[in-house]
């Protein structure tokens, strides 16, 4: 799994809320590992069943993922009502649905920005530490 994360330009967090916060299998996973998060772009996308989209559990994950030491991009995606933000085909659907398909372009522009850069460093400097 190291060898995987090393090899990965940039990362994108999917996580639903868990008691206001993070969820302890994927907080588990990253705690696991640390260098191999080194310099790597970080995308949050957070969701839940009720109307704040997961966006505690968004937060808290912004200042984890800073402290890895990873460059957590500004845009993120937070996605309220999950059971209803897709149809039964995985498009998105309803007002949660049209929300994702609005800030998706962004985000996902944000997180290509920062891969690219970040590639491009790495390439020409070996990281500080």
């Amino acid at each position: 799994m190291a060898e995987k994360i090393k090899g990965a330009d940039a990362f994108v967090f999917v996580t639903g809320e868990y008691n206001w916060s993070v969820q302890p299998g994927l907080k588990n996973l990253t705690d696991h590992f640390l260098e191999e998060w080194y310099w790597r772009p970080a995308a949050i996308v957070s969701y839940s069943a009720g109307r704040f989209a997961g966006a505690r559990a968004g937060f808290a994950w912004h200042g984890i993922l800073s402290e890895m030491g990873m460059v957590v991009i500004s845009s993120m995606l937070a996605v309220g009502g999950i059971g209803q933000a897709f149809d039964a085909a995985g498009e998105p659907a309803g007002e949660s649905g049209a929300a994702l398909t609005r800030s998706f372009p962004r985000f996902a522009a944000d997180l290509a920005w920062w891969t690219e850069a970040a590639r491009v460093q790495r390439g020409r400097a070996p990281p500080p530490y």
